[in-house]
This record gives structure tokens, C-alpha cells and sequence, in this order.
């Protein structure tokens, strides 16, 4: 067996034994974060996810329309461009943090409840709006903004298993190793010292 060979083949078995005795995550990064921290962080993600897509949607909607003479059209456009928007980037935010926290929920459900959420904003803004055209049918546009939200958690939320990972076995402290080279093979134990 030649050197680069051999030394090529005890790389491998140290790199495999090094693998082999990784060692588990400290407990404290293994247990659960409480559900109003969790929720807030999710709720977090989905707004800034929902203010990114929302608002490049609204914005690129009412830059890109050109209507003449009135510019109601053109708002009433970028809104609908936005709160669509909002329902897409927010279940993108949710999931991506609740990721990061270790849930597994499912994307979706959360989009699809974010979609939910958008039809049940979207229709009260509508209610009010085609009742009055008062300061009171403006406000409730931002229901259309915050239900997509909402609704991304909760679906994300009740889409996500309350089991905790189980923990990793830990490795011995003695593991074998093999190289196996053309000219023959060598074997030993690799230990942590």
C-alpha cells in the first residue's frame, strides 16, 4: 500500500469515527420553548414575511398600473395585490421560524388557513366598505392584513406535533476502525482520550 493511499484511508476511518461519536445537543437546547415565546416568534415571522411579499406585491401593482384620470383604481389594486401578498409571505414567515424553533407543522395547512384568514378579513372589509364609505370601512382593511397572519399561525400551530425529538443515543467510547487500501487493510479502535 502506498503512502497517499494509506493515508487516504486513515483520513476516512478517522473521519468516519469521528461522525460515528458526535456528540447529542446539550439538554438545554433540547427542550421545548414555551408556547407564548413560540407563538410570538412565529407570529413575528409571519409579519415580517407578510410585510416583504405584501408589500412588493402593492407596490409593484400600483407602480406598474397607469389608469387615467382617477387613481382609485390604482389603489384599490395595490390593496388587493397586498393582502394577497400578505396571505402568501406570511405562512412563508411562520413556517421558516417555526423551522427554526424545531416544530415540524406543515406549510400547507398554515397557507391554506392564511388563505382563510384573508377571505374572512377580505369580506368584512367588503361589508363595511359597500355599507359606508366612512373612516370605519378604512380600518378594517387592516383586518385583511392581520387575519392572513393569525391564520397562518394557527394553522402552522395546530398543524405541528407536541412530541419533542427523542434524544440522540450517545456514542461509546471505543468505535472500530477499518482502511481498506489495494494493498491490504488495516483495523484499530479509535477512542476519545
Amino acid at each position: 500500500m502506498t503512502l497517499p493511499t494509506r493515508a487516504r484511508s486513515v483520513a476516512l476511518a478517522f473521519l468516519v469515527s469521528l461522525a460515528a461519536r458526535a456528540e447529542p445537543a446539550p439538554a438545554a437546547a433540547t427542550e421545548p420553548i414555551p408556547p407564548a415565546l413560540r407563538i410570538g416568534a412565529e407570529t413575528g415571522g409571519g409579519i415580517v414575511g407578510g410585510l416583504i411579499l405584501g408589500g412588493a406585491s402593492a407596490w409593484v401593482i400600483y407602480a406598474t398600473l397607469n389608469t387615467q384620470g382617477e387613481d382609485t383604481a390604482r389603489r384599490s389594486a395595490a390593496q388587493l395585490g397586498g393582502a394577497i401578498g400578505v396571505s402568501v409571505g406570511a405562512p412563508i414567515g411562520v413556517s421558516l421560524t417555526g423551522k427554526l424553533l424545531g416544530r415540524q407543522g406543515s406549510f400547507i395547512i398554515s397557507w391554506l388557513s392564511s388563505l382563510a384568514g384573508l377571505g374572512v378579513g377580505y369580506g368584512i372589509y367588503g361589508l363595511i366598505r359597500s355599507g359606508s364609505d366612512s373612516s370605519a370601512a378604512k380600518a378594517t382593511y387592516a383586518l385583511t392584513l392581520l387575519f392572513p397572519i393569525a391564520g397562518a399561525v394557527i394553522g402552522y400551530e395546530l398543524s405541528s406535533s407536541n412530541q419533542t425529538p427523542p434524544p440522540a443515543a450517545t456514542a461509546p467510547p471505543w468505535l472500530p476502525a477499518v482502511a481498506v487500501g489495494p494493498g491490504g487493510a488495516s483495523f484499530g479502535l479509535v477512542g476519545r482520550f
